[in-house]
């Protein structure tokens, strides 16, 4: 004996009004572009530079030559750093399918192999650090400017992650932190006529690892949705 079939209600709903029943109280809204992610924290770093030059006035001795070698690359790295971690940081606001992007990791690297150096310059009694010293407010003052800086660029990213919908609020959190971390010293770092490797591998990159810290504490309630 075949078992009854089931019965079909007398009003079935049919496919395109249950679409429209789940539509009909949506809103169109503006699609977010990476462009705009981008511009948004380049803007925010130009500030962050304006402002630094306009504080503690820029330093001459950049265009003049006289920046050592150390410098130039610590700020280079900074550079290189900020559009790596920026660049993962507006992809990360968008959610998709794909492996992640590893470049401010191997950037992050990279720069870390500056105060690793300098460092071991310092244990070594042969660098050029004896003159500065652990607690020289100078060297204070170049942390918590590029900090200060960095603030801005933050500000920015925390905008834009909330303007999108970051899947993983803690990667993002640490990119915002690492993002404005550089850019931040970075900003505040060209306006520092110190150049030697043990100033500029030191106090110009310990922001990045304490804003990285800030970032991971301070951004994740702040995007989460």
């Amino acid at each position: 004996m075949k078992n009854p079939s089931p019965k079909t209600p007398e009003k079935a709903m049919s496919r395109e009004d249950l679409i429209a029943s789940l539509t009909e109280d949506l809103t169109p809204v503006r699609r977010v572009k990476p462009a705009e992610g981008i511009a948004l924290i380049a803007f925010a770093t130009i500030i962050a530079l304006v402002a630094s030059i306009a504080v503690y006035e820029w330093w001459d001795g950049i265009l003049a030559g006289e920046a050592s070698g150390y410098f130039i690359i610590t700020h280079g790295l900074l550079l290189v750093l900020g559009a790596a971690s920026t660049a993962a940081l507006v992809s990360g606001a968008m959610p998709r399918v794909g492996a992640r992007a590893s470049a401010p990791l191997w950037s992050a690297i990279m720069l870390g192999i500056l105060p690793a150096g300098a460092i071991i310059n310092l244990l070594s009694g042969n660098g050029d650090y004896a003159h500065e010293g652990l607690n020289d407010p100078v060297a204070y003052m170049c942390t918590m400017a590029s900090l200060s800086a960095g603030a801005l660029v933050l500000i920015a990213a925390v905008l834009w992650l909330r303007r999108g919908a970051p899947v993983s609020i803690e990667r993002s959190a640490w990119l915002a932190g690492l993002t404005a971390g550089s850019l931040g010293a970075l900003a505040y770092g060209i306006t520092c006529p110190l150049d030697t490797f043990s100033h500029v591998g030191i106090w110009h990159v310990a922001p990045v690892a304490i804003s990285t810290v800030i970032g991971r504490i301070v951004v994740p309630p702040l995007i989460r949705w």
